[in-house]
Parts: C-alpha cells; sequence; structure tokens
C-alpha cells in the first residue's frame, strides 16, 4: 500500500480514536460504577474493531516506510557504483540504469520475491566490457547473494566493505585486472559462500593458512591465473565441502601437503604452472579420494615415482603429470582407469608402457 494513502487513512483513524478514548472514559467507566459485570454493546465493539484496525494499518505503514528506505540504499549503493565505471561500451548502464523506472527493472539487477522485504539479491554484470573500479558501496547492498563481474576490465583493489555482504553464496570476479593482495579475509564473513572466483586477475600475496576457518560452505575456489606464492597450507585439508580447488598458473612452490588428498568431496584438482617440488604421497588415491575426476599438475619439479595408488582413483577422467621430474616405472594400475579420456605422462624421466 502506498504511503501517502496509509498516511490519509491512518490521521482519519486518529480522529477516531481520539473519540474512542472520550468514550472509554465517560461511558464505559460511567457504566462500570453501577455493574460489576458489562458486555460489550455494538459500540463497545466498533471501538475494539476500530483498535485491530488502526494497529493494522500503522504495521502496514512502517513496514511500507522500511521498504522504501531499504531500496533507497539499495538505489544509491549501485549509483555509486555506476558512477566509477569509467567505459561502458554496450551502453547498458548509461540506458538502462535510470532513475525514471525501478532499480529491480534495471538490467543486470535482481530483486527478492517478497514484496514488503524486496532488496537486491543478485548483481550480474558480466560480459559488458565495464571498465572501472569496484565501488566500497557495494558492501550496501547487504541482502546480495550474488555477484558476477566475470570478463569485464575492473582494475584496483577489492574493497574491503565487500566483507559485509554476509548472505553472499557465489561470488564471480574472474576475467578482470584486479591488484593488490588476495584478500581471501574479506570472504571469511561469509559463512553461506559456495562459489567464489577470482581467477585471471593481477591478485598477489600467499594463501593464508586460515582462509577457510569461516567459509565452511565453500564449494569452489578458482584462483588460477594470478600472481600468487608461498605454499598450499596443510589447513586447505579444512574444507570439507571443497569440490573443485583451482590454484594453477601461479608461483606457487614447495610440497603439496598430504591434507589435500584427505578432502572426501573433491572433484578437481588443478595445480598446472607452479613451481610445486617434492613427490607425491604413495597412499595419494586413498577412501577419501573416491571422487576425484581430474588431477592437472603438469609443468612444476615434482620428483620421484607416480604413486602406484593412483588406480585407485577409478573416477579418473583426466590426468595430467607432464613435463615433471617422475622417474621409475609407470603404474600398470593406470590402464585400469577405465573412465579415463585423456592422459599426459610425457616429458618425464619414467620408464614403462600404459595398458589399455
Amino acid at each position: 500500500m502506498p504511503v501517502v494513502v496509509v498516511t490519509l487513512i491512518t490521521h482519519t483513524i486518529y480522529g477516531l480514536a481520539e473519540y474512542m478514548q472520550v468514550y472509554i472514559k465517560h461511558y464505559i467507566g460511567d457504566k462500570m460504577k453501577h455493574t460489576k459485570v458489562t458486555i460489550m454493546d455494538n459500540k463497545g465493539i466498533f471501538i475494539f474493531n476500530l483498535m485491530i484496525v488502526l494497529m493494522t494499518l500503522q504495521y502496514y505503514r512502517f513496514s511500507a516506510a522500511q521498504h522504501g528506505i531499504s531500496l533507497s540504499t539499495d538505489q544509491l549503493a549501485l549509483e555509486a557504483i555506476k558512477a566509477q565505471i569509467n567505459v561502458d561500451p554496450l551502453g547498458v548502464l548509461s540506458k538502462n540504469w535510470s532513475a525514471k523506472t525501478s532499480i529491480c527493472h534495471w538490467k543486470g539487477v535482481t530483486c527478492g520475491s517478497q514484496s514488503r522485504t524486496q532488496r537486491i539479491t543478485a548483481l550480474d554484470l558480466s560480459h559488458m566490457g565495464l571498465v572501472g573500479t569496484i565501488s566500497p558501496h557495494i558492501g550496501n547492498l547487504s541482502f546480495l547473494s550474488l555477484l558476477d563481474l566475470t570478463n569485464n576490465s575492473f582494475y584496483g583493489p577489492i574493497p574491503p566493505e565487500i566483507a559485509q555482504l554476509r548472505h553472499m553464496e557465489k561470488v564471480y570476479m574472474g576475467g578482470n585486472d584486479l591488484t593488490g593482495r588476495l584478500p581471501l579475509w574479506y570472504f571469511n564473513n561469509m559463512p553461506k559462500l559456495e562459489i567464489l572466483y577470482l581467477n585471471e586477475n593481477n591478485l598477489t600475496g600467499t594463501l593464508s593458512p586460515y582462509f577457510l576457518n569461516n567459509m565452511t560452505s565453500l564449494k569452489t575456489l578458482r584462483l588460477n591465473d594470478n600472481s600468487l606464492q608461498g605454499n598450499i597450507p596443510k589447513e586447505i585439508g579444512n574444507g570439507s565441502c571443497l569440490h573443485d580447488f583451482h590454484v594453477n598458473g601461479n608461483q606457487l612452490t614447495g610440497v603439496v601437503p598430504p591434507t589435500l588428498f584427505n578432502l572426501s568431496c573433491i572433484r578437481k584438482i588443478e595445480l598446472s604452472v607452479n613451481s610445486l617440488s617434492g613427490s607425491l604421497p604413495d597412499d595419494m588415491c586413498n577412501d577419501q579420494l573416491g571422487k576425484l575426476r581430474l588431477f592437472f599438475i603438469s609443468r612444476n619439479e615434482f620428483t620421484g615415482p607416480i604413486p602406484s595408488s593412483i588406480n585407485k582413483c577409478q573416477q579418473l577422467r583426466y590426468l595430467s603429470m607432464s613435463f615433471n621430474r617422475f622417474n621409475g616405472t609407470i603404474p600398470r594400475g593406470i590402464g585400469n582407469l577405465t573412465l579415463l579420456k585423456e592422459l599426459h605422462l610425457g616429458d618425464n624421466d619414467m620408464q614403462g608402457m600404459v595398458y589399455i
């Protein structure tokens, strides 16, 4: 109900309410002096119903006002985001994001379905060729659950205000020019986060041992093709829901922690094109790793033999271990991987054949 209409009706009801107060004081009060029990007459019933109507209208008036304030907050945030975009080659924001229409009808904007608590729940600006920085006002879209900025040219750091988005479930920022240290701690405040794409940017820094502490719902993490350094922390094993782990195309060093192979839900591990070293644990394909479908570790500095337990990863479709320093004999069990579609073992120091 529009706020103006509710206000007019409410003011009319207030006049009737004043009459109610006089009635209670003089009419009901006088009758109570002469009788112990009084059954409510027609006038009393009217007054009672009037009170119910008044309280209901006040509730809707407050709800409508709050709805207006919330949408206004979201609109100001979107306008601030638009103001920091320098290039809009498709004219999407300049032509479509107009104050003449509701923000819920702006391209890329999705609002919640509940009419009285309607807020922006999704912002999809992907593949628009936008150039600019990410406004800190994005943190004011407090009901946002999906943010997609894929394949644009956003540059500069990710604003810390993004940590305010506690309802976030999916974040796609891949394929931009974002810089600065990898701010995984920003996303630790998002307990519902399932998907995080920060791939193909210019982010630096390391993988913090604590970055998965509060992201207990995280299923997909793509950090590939950045400039990350340091080790893969052993705490990666805390990601109990992790399905896809992509850190290929960085500058990571050190050994791969055995805890990575204890992730019971993991399906894809992509570590290619780094400087990782050491040997893989012989019991790598244990009972926990039964869902692994893709294992890419090519173009690193791994040594030692290929684990003999590789044949226990029966769900493997894609296996790439080329351009390393593996030695010894190729495990015969690789031929028992009946679902395998691609196998790359070249440019190592191994001997033997694969029997299929």
